[in-house]
């Protein structure tokens, strides 16, 4: 058995027993990267924890868990969902529907789509357990709209992308940005059925629209709307801006702090960095590449668009979709077309590769699916919500397979 073989298995193995034994999936994941990276991979136990610690994605997660912690611990988060959810008017079916379009305008305007699920999650998140709206459908939600406009030719990922395909002799990006917003509409109207955003009922709204904020919670709210303006119009950088605003609340209302920092998810954010580090294990094995390798070998002109998307999801579920995946993926997409002489278009499989780094991201070993898990309210059982991004995340690549299939992207 090849060493890319077993770390492979390590991982499944890995996630099974957390989830079967209940124990915390990343302090099991760092004791199998410690066994299979050190011991049969060859790695030092330096470059296993150095490498594979997921030192930016962390800090975002602590950084926005933190600030809307304090926004929790003070009632602020409530207020807020309260009056989110009167503006559906009572039907509380609208809600879900009303996330969607608000994150795909907000993501298309500019921000992408790490930016606004960083922000509206938390949100979105306690109108969920307000409203008692499964959390796994508002978080889907909140990732498909934010996924349906993140790859605008505004925002950072679509600039990555329309510049990649330019630079492949595709100048018209329309068409795969069409592809990516037909995706991830398709998957917020399957998740919107399928996890009963359909069998909601209308709640009563007029107590809620009454509710006003007391001095401590609207300073909570002008930190956090600060905040949101210096990262979406001035750039700044997501955890860090948000340590900053968590630092000023905490200096204005010190008797929060015990209570907000204890009620950072940190089992949730030891679990995301224990499988992080595992995976990494597994990348640097080659385990990924082996995969990989393997579905390029099986392409046709009939499935090259869904390889592509398969190739795209499996390599973004362990690295950057922008900054790995589509930079390595989308020029080798002419010299795919030239082997097969012509009988597939470089559009349609860079509308593949797009859209396959993009929807694997509902998995928590991504970083929308972890900002999901992070953002859950504590009537969420964590080892399910995990298990359940998960397989979502991976469902969702063979879903835009299946569309490449079918012809979506061409």
């Amino acid at each position: 058995m090849n060493i890319q073989l077993i770390t492979l298995i390590a991982l499944v193995v890995a996630i099974f027993i957390g989830f079967k034994r209940k124990v915390n999936t990343g302090l099991v994941g760092i004791a199998f990267a410690y066994v299979v990276g050190y011991y049969i991979a060859g790695m030092s136990a330096k470059e296993i924890y150095v490498s594979g610690f997921p030192t930016k994605l962390f800090i975002i997660l602590l950084g926005m868990t933190l600030l809307f912690s304090i926004a929790k611990v003070n009632g602020t988060l409530e207020l807020i969902a309260r009056k989110v959810s009167a503006m559906a008017g009572g039907n509380t079916k609208l809600l879900p529907i009303f996330f969607f379009i608000m994150c795909t305008v907000i993501a298309a305007a500019g921000p992408g789509p790490i930016v606004v699920p960083a922000l509206m999650l938390p949100i979105a998140m306690e109108v969920a357990k307000e409203e008692d709206i499964s959390d796994l459908l508002m978080a889907t939600i909140v990732i498909a709209g934010s996924l349906a406009g993140g790859l605008s030719p505004l925002s950072p990922s679509g600039i990555i992308a329309s510049n990649l395909a330019a630079e492949a002799g595709v100048t018209n990006y329309t068409p795969i940005f069409i592809s990516v917003i037909l995706t991830s509409t398709l998957q917020a109207i399957v998740f919107y059925f399928a996890f009963g955003g359909h069998k909601l009922k209308g709640r009563a709204t007029k107590e809620k629209a009454t509710i006003q904020f007391n001095k401590e919670q609207l300073q909570t709210v002008v930190v956090i709307l600060l905040v949101i303006v210096a990262i979406l119009i001035f750039k700044q950088d997501i955890g860090m801006t948000a340590f900053l605003g968590a630092a000023v609340l905490l200096l204005l209302s010190p008797k929060v702090q015990k209570d907000a920092i204890a009620n950072v998810p940190w089992p949730t954010l030891l679990l995301i960095a224990g499988v992080a580090i595992l995976v990494n294990v597994v990348k640097v094995s080659g385990g990924i590449d082996a995969l990989s390798t393997f579905l390029a070998g099986i392409m046709s002109k009939q499935t090259a668009p869904a390889i592509m998307a398969i190739m795209g999801g499996l390599m973004s579920s362990v690295s950057s979709a922008s900054g790995v995946v589509m930079p390595t993926l989308i020029p080798t997409v002419n010299g795919i077309v030239e082997q097969m002489g012509g009988t597939i278009t470089a559009s349609s499989l860079i509308s593949g590769i797009v859209v396959g780094a993009h929807v694997v991201t509902y998995s928590p070993l991504s970083t929308l699916g972890a900002l999901a898990m992070a953002s859950s309210t504590d009537r969420v059982d964590k080892e399910k919500f995990f298990a359940k991004l998960l397989a979502l995340g991976f469902g969702s690549i063979l879903f835009a397979a299946l569309l490449g299939f079918i012809g979506l992207y061409r």
